[in-house]
């Protein structure tokens, strides 16, 4: 368990608003991966005729293979279809059951942070890395301590 102490009530609230968002994902064929809702998020956000396999990958820096194989399961959801076509490219936009998925999980996030029994959670409240916490890699074990680096030992 996290250092960091919330108040109950606003734990309580931000472990219910995860398990909605979790809910909404699955309805719309996210299942739980964060891939996916990053694309279809960026989908939502788009809006229009929909974004090229390309386009999705260099504005989420995944890459083309990936974004393809999450298109398909999305596709398979029934989330996203093909929205037009031009020469060989082909472009995915958001399916209606889509739309309401991203609609839902927007206006959940919106509710959490306008509720005025809650204060926003913020980055103030997570934890600080222990002081005197040495950078860089850990140190060796025992039995290679001797040991020349594998470049030197090649040479």
């Amino acid at each position: 368990m996290s250092d960091v102490a919330f108040a109950p009530a606003r734990r309580a609230a931000a472990i219910n608003l995860l398990r909605e968002l979790r809910r909404l994902d699955d309805s719309i064929g996210v299942k739980n991966s964060g891939i996916a809702r990053d694309v279809a998020l960026l989908l939502y956000e788009h809006g229009g005729d929909g974004l090229s396999v390309a386009a999705i990958s260099s504005r989420t820096h995944y890459s083309g293979p990936t974004v393809r194989l999450v298109l398909e399961r999305l596709m398979a959801a029934k989330a996203i279809a093909l929205t037009i076509r031009r020469g060989k490219t082909q472009f995915y936009g958001l399916t209606a059951r889509g739309l309401a998925g991203c609609d839902a999980y927007v206006a959940a996030l919106l509710s959490f942070a306008e509720s005025g029994a809650r204060a926003p959670i913020s980055l103030a409240a997570s934890p600080k890395p222990a002081a005197g916490l040495p950078s860089g890699p850990p140190p060796l074990p025992a039995r290679y301590a001797g040991a020349l680096p594998a470049r030197a030992a090649a040479d």
